[in-house]
């Protein structure tokens, strides 16, 4: 009788054992992020999308959520709402890429007037999404266009929860205060949205945060000749603001080891004299469930050379405790 005990004993032990191997097994580790201000340009003909959209190994090792914000796919609200009706170039070129092989899965996608947020997830994952609902905010001329704003997504995923903004804040030097009620804004409907504490929440855009006023153009440029980045980003408005927490409260990001991302000539990736050169193009992270979320990388694409913006990626591994 004891050894009948101890034999279901064992087996109770190893069914437990596999059984958690293949929860574990099937939880997502990997989100690759990528936010880029396109400026209305097409999806670049010469360059694959694969380096964009952090498809850069073979399948198995290749992120299993990958999340792309994009902003400026159209400012024209007739080319905008024809693309919600009949879908934009960028989607179609991105599913081409991530979906045709029966590698990803398509979570949602949200658009509101320029800006774009495309989730994905490996097709193993489909199953195990379980809720997901989007909303779109509009900051542009107090709140009555989209062309400012933000488009948020959140979804359960293996009984945790995602929450995503893509946002396009306040352009030009001088908007900070413009960019910080903004965040606001947006910071306050994403609470309505995602109204049970995330595990894993991710904030990018072109938030458009700028160098304070008071560093001339002569100085910035040189020190980014230098690499000086650090001491540049002393005076960067989202770094200034966040650390008095009057935006991104709790949120994170990886330290900034790239030059800035804007403004560029179009085809050249060059500065453009037109702007003092700023870091507008950023992505930001944090658990409200005191998950692990550890970037492995920050950095932007400098093979793309379409828009006055360079892409900006950030990867995550994310434990799933």
């Amino acid at each position: 009788m004891n050894l009948k005990i101890l034999l279901l004993c064992s087996f109770v032990c190893l069914v437990s054992i596999h059984g958690k191997a293949v929860t574990n097994s099937a939880d997502p580790s990997t989100v690759y992020a990528v936010t880029w201000n396109v400026g209305e340009e097409n999806p670049p003909k010469q360059n694959s999308l694969r380096e964009l959209l952090g498809q850069i190994s073979s399948s198995d090792v290749n992120p299993d959520i990958v999340i792309v914000g994009l902003q400026e796919v159209t400012m024209n609200l007739a080319k905008a709402a024809k693309n919600a009706v009949v879908g934009d170039k960028w989607t179609e070129e991105i599913d081409k890429l991530l979906k045709n092989n029966n590698d990803y899965h398509k979570v949602h996608s949200e658009s509101l007037v320029g800006l774009l947020l495309n989730v994905y997830v490996k097709i193993k994952y489909k199953d195990a999404i379980t809720e997901k609902k989007a909303n779109v905010v509009k900051t542009g001329f107090k709140g009555t266009v989209g062309n400012k704003g933000a488009v948020i997504l959140k979804y359960k995923l293996n009984n945790r929860w995602y929450c995503i903004v893509n946002s396009h804040l306040p352009a030009h030097d001088d908007k900070v205060e413009d960019r910080i009620d903004d965040y606001k804004i947006i910071n306050k409907e994403r609470g309505k949205l995602c109204n049970t504490a995330s595990d894993y929440m991710f904030w990018l855009g072109d938030l458009n945060f700028r160098l304070d006023e008071k560093l001339d153009d002569k100085t910035i440029r040189e020190k980014i000749n230098q690499r000086k980045f650090d001491e540049l980003l002393k005076q960067d408005q989202l770094k200034v603001n966040k650390e008095t927490q009057e935006i991104f409260t709790n949120f994170k990001e990886k330290e900034i080891t790239f030059p800035p991302t804007f403004k560029l000539e179009k085809g050249k990736g060059t500065y453009s004299s037109q702007r003092r050169p700023a870091w507008t193009d950023r992505v930001l992270y944090k658990s409200e469930t005191a998950k692990t979320i550890t970037p492995t990388l920050y950095s932007s694409i400098q093979n793309y050379k379409e828009s006055d913006h360079y892409p900006v990626q950030a990867q995550f591994f994310i434990k799933q405790q």
